[in-house]
């Protein structure tokens, strides 16, 4: 199997935007570095962002913590997610960059609009609309881009305990942007009083990380430490390591949980109905069979591959929206393909392009760009769904933005 770039990410006590730019400038890799860094803050805003870089100690580990310094950082400005993805669409980055920064600014609003009963159109970033932190989001992009990074992995983030004061006020740590961010994924709380994870933190972990679990058979061949800026007392130093290598493997083993249900007295429409929430709510994969039940009724049986961390979520669907009384879970060995997205642009609106990586001289193999998307611009410009398709494979195989495989 050929080996795949991958990024194995560390965040044993959180993580924070600045902290996971820090280490992956730690890396010393010299595809990205601290003048790459500089060049981007200057197109976002030129003549107005500095750095510090600087190792320091957190308890028996030392990292590079890095500092952004601007006019806004003591007054961070009230933008909205329109502003925030404007300034980005001016950066110099890559167009699947600038696509994957702009994911983790959408991740933020959604999260930030549920959790104070509004709509993200409606919602004025604090903290995450500051410069300090579109760099932090921007930068990452940037070096995982440059980096020819195809995968990350990560283990489960520290949120620390307690409260924490931020601009709405004093919140729960997690904070509930962070708690919304990170919904359906694992988290460790615990960590002493005080935040460890923030939501530029946790949406970035939440948009790149692939699985949180070890990537396997992983050779490092760079290390990285970051620091962050408080060095709290209670709980594991507060430093985040990343890990720049290979997995080599294109294919890895995964447990996942298979959820059963019979159902024999509701109608199509209602079973329908069930399937589409059940992948709503994030099931890897659903479908139902029918069978014959007692007093030979005819019936159907739903059935539901998920992770361990979903398993409650679609339960509470299940029962809200079935006539069931019960339901059974069996665990299942899963072998799943590394895969890859990408965006291109037809007709001015976005494909998603999706990739299983590893095989074929090409390192790639069966690209699948998204039916949705395809559908729309052809019901908007008439042309055929099947032109469509061979012109968004073709885009997204020429992109320099995609790195063949290895």
């Amino acid at each position: 199997m050929s080996a795949t770039p991958t990024l194995f990410i560390e965040p044993f006590s959180g993580m924070a935007g600045d902290m996971f730019l820090g280490a992956l400038l730690a890396l010393e890799d010299p595809r990205f570095t601290l003048a790459d860094l500089e060049g981007l803050a200057e197109a976002l805003l030129p003549g107005e962002v500095r750095f510090t870089a600087e190792v320091v100690w957190r308890g028996s580990l030392s990292g590079l913590m890095l500092s952004v310094v601007t006019p806004e950082s003591e007054s961070a400005p009230h933008r909205g997610l329109s502003d925030c993805l404007a300034i980005v669409e001016r950066s110099p980055l890559s167009h699947a960059a600038r696509a994957r920064a702009s994911a983790v600014l959408r991740r933020i609003a959604v999260a930030e609009a549920a959790v104070h009963g509004t709509t993200v159109e409606q919602i004025h970033f604090h903290e995450v609309g500051a410069v300090d932190a579109l760099i932090d989001i921007c930068g990452a992009a940037m070096a995982i881009d440059q980096l020819g990074i195809r995968q990350i992995f990560a283990t489960p983030p520290l949120t620390g305990t307690g409260t924490v004061r931020c601009a709405h006020g004093e919140m729960p740590v997690p904070a509930p942007g962070t708690a919304e961010i990170m919904r359906g994924l694992p988290l460790v709380i615990a960590g002493g009083g005080g935040e460890r994870l923030t939501p530029t933190g946790a949406a970035l972990l939440a948009e790149y990380v692939e699985a949180f679990e070890a990537p396997g058979r992983f050779v490092a061949s760079r290390i990285g430490y970051s620091a962050g800026h408080r060095d709290p007392k209670v709980g594991p130093p507060n430093i985040l390591r990343v890990q720049l290598g290979a997995a080599g493997q294109s294919v890895t083993g995964a447990v996942v949980w298979l959820m059963e249900v019979n159902l024999d007295d509701m109608t199509g429409e209602e079973v329908g109905h069930l399937v589409g929430l059940l992948r709503e709510c994030g099931a890897l994969e659903v479908w139902s069979a029918p069978v014959q039940m007692k007093k030979n009724r005819p019936g159907v049986v739903v059935s539901a591959l998920c992770r361990a961390e979903q398993r409650r979520d679609l339960e509470q669907v299940l029962f809200a929206n079935s006539s069931t009384l019960g339901l059974r879970w069996l665990q299942c060995e899963r072998t799943e393909s590394a895969r890859a997205e990408r965006e291109v642009q037809i007709a001015g609106q976005r494909v998603r392009v999706k990739f299983r990586l590893g095989a074929g001289s090409s390192g790639h193999f069966d690209a699948s760009p998204e039916h949705d998307d395809l559908a729309a611009i052809a019901r908007a410009t008439g042309r055929p769904l099947r032109d469509l398709e061979r012109e968004a494979i073709d885009l997204a195989l020429a992109n320099p933005a995609i790195p063949p495989a290895s």
